[in-house]
């Protein structure tokens, strides 16, 4: 059997598994999601060198000299302007709500922080079962002349995993398309996890007005379950 056709036999089966969980489940305790995320991580990291040596081997990175530097420098350019766009927003919705000490509550808090590193491993997880794992397999199924086609494919997968929020769907069709992009021309997954978690920050400024016994369990299960709350509604509704 061709490589090829055992990917096509691997994410068919994928993919009736997954359509059959989200139909039977659509809402969920994101526990769930993470859980399901850590199972598929072990398997990915048990068939890593399949994955490595035969997977990607025939799908080389377009760019080889200093593909740290320049893939940080690229995401660097797509995360910082959506990271300051929150933390604007989050200061002026507090400016206009209590003033200067508002916005220096908001902003400077050390709850951001723990939400940075609760949110990280989850966004790093994202990204290896995306990028590592389904767009290898996905550039053997197409022709280099379709070569948009796995990564509009895996934005689109990483979006239907969020319904039924249609606005979260849309923004991260869009989101790990552009994901895919950047790994494929550079192969760094921790610069992409970075993206989510900037974002993310964004978001989670909202949790911490919740009162204090429950600020810190809204730090972590926010950064847990965070895919499924960032949309254009959540981030307009952010320190409201």
């Amino acid at each position: 059997m061709s490589v090829r056709a055992k990917v096509v036999v691997e994410l068919s089966v994928i993919a009736v598994l997954t359509t059959i969980f989200l139909l039977l489940f659509p809402q969920r305790n994101p526990l769930v999601d993470v859980a399901l995320a850590g199972f598929a991580l072990m398997c990915i990291a048990l068939s890593a060198r399949y994955t490595k040596n035969v997977i990607w081997s025939a799908s080389p990175p377009p760019a080889v000299d200093d593909r740290l530097k320049r893939g940080m420098k690229v995401t660097l350019w797509i995360t910082v302007p959506p990271a300051i766009l929150f933390f604007l927003i989050g200061g002026i919705v507090a400016y206009k709500n209590g003033g200067w000490p508002a916005v220096g509550g908001r902003i400077c808090n050390w709850r951001i922080l723990p939400a940075f590193g609760c949110y990280l491993p989850w966004a790093l997880m994202q990204q290896t079962l995306l990028q590592f794992y389904l767009l290898g397999r996905l550039l053997v199924l197409f022709p280099r002349q379709l070569l948009l086609v796995p990564f509009i494919f895996t934005g689109t997968c990483f979006g239907l995993v969020h319904l039924p929020d249609v606005w979260t769907a849309l923004a991260t069709v869009a989101a790990g398309a552009i994901w895919s992009l950047i790994y494929y021309r550079y192969r760094l997954l921790l610069p992409l996890a970075l993206f989510p978690c900037r974002a993310g920050l964004g978001v989670l400024l909202r949790s911490f007005r919740a009162r204090p016994r429950r600020r810190v369990a809204n730090t972590v299960s926010l950064a847990c379950c965070l895919p499924h709350q960032l949309s254009p509604m959540t981030v307009m509704t952010i320190a409201r």
